[in-house]
C-alpha cells in the first residue's frame, strides 16, 4: 500500500504531465508481461511519449484541474488503466499504440483526448493512420516549392530554346 506522500507525488506527477501533454490516451495494459511493457515504454519515450499507471481514484484527483479530460475519462475509468501522454507528435504516439494493440491482444485503447475533444477507439485508429509531423511538413514544403520550381524551369527554358534555335540556324547556314 502506498503512503500518503507517495500518492501525492503520483498525483502531482500525473497532473503536471497532463498540463504539458498535447494529447492523452487511456489504455488497458493488464496482462502484458514486463518485457512487452518495457518495449512499449521505450517506444513511447523515443517519440516524446510516456505511460503512467495510477489508481483510478488518484487519476480523478489529478484530473481536477483538467475539466475536459475529467469529463472524457470519468466514465472510462473502470478497472485497471494506464494513461499514455503525447508531448510532441500525437499521430506518432497514436500509431505506436494502434500497432501495439494489434500485436498484443490484451492491450486495449479505451479512448483519448486531443485538444479538449474526446476521441473514441475508432477515432484513435483514424488518428494513427495520419502521417507523422515530419511527413506532413515535407509534403507541405513540396507543395510550396512546386510552383516556384515550375516557374524557374519555364524561365530557364527561354534562353535554352533560343540557343537551340541559333544552333539550328548555324547548321542550316553551314549546310547550304
Amino acid at each position: 500500500m502506498l503512503s500518503r506522500t507517495a500518492k501525492k507525488s503520483q498525483v502531482a506527477k500525473l497532473s503536471d504531465s497532463f498540463s504539458r501533454s498535447k494529447a492523452s490516451f487511456l489504455v488497458n495494459c493488464i496482462g502484458l508481461n514486463a518485457e512487452k511493457m518495457t518495449e512499449l515504454r521505450k517506444s513511447l519515450k523515443q517519440n516524446q511519449g510516456d505511460i503512467q499507471i495510477i489508481r483510478n481514484t488518484l487519476s480523478l484527483i489529478a484530473l481536477q484541474d483538467e475539466a475536459a479530460l475529467k469529463t472524457a475519462y470519468e466514465s472510462l475509468l473502470k478497472g485497471p488503466n494506464a494513461f499514455v501522454l503525447a508531448f510532441e507528435d500525437v499521430a506518432k504516439i497514436a500509431k505506436i499504440l494502434d500497432d501495439f494493440s494489434e500485436n498484443n491482444e490484451v492491450f486495449q485503447i479505451k479512448g483519448a483526448v486531443l485538444d479538449g475533444l474526446a476521441l473514441s477507439k475508432t477515432e484513435v485508429k483514424t488518428l494513427a493512420k495520419l502521417p507523422s509531423m515530419e511527413v506532413l511538413k515535407s509534403q507541405f514544403l513540396g507543395l510550396l516549392s512546386a510552383p516556384l520550381s515550375k516557374f524557374l524551369a519555364t524561365v530557364k527554358e527561354a534562353p535554352q530554346s533560343f540557343v537551340r534555335l541559333l544552333a539550328e540556324k548555324s547548321k542550316q547556314k553551314l549546310s547550304s
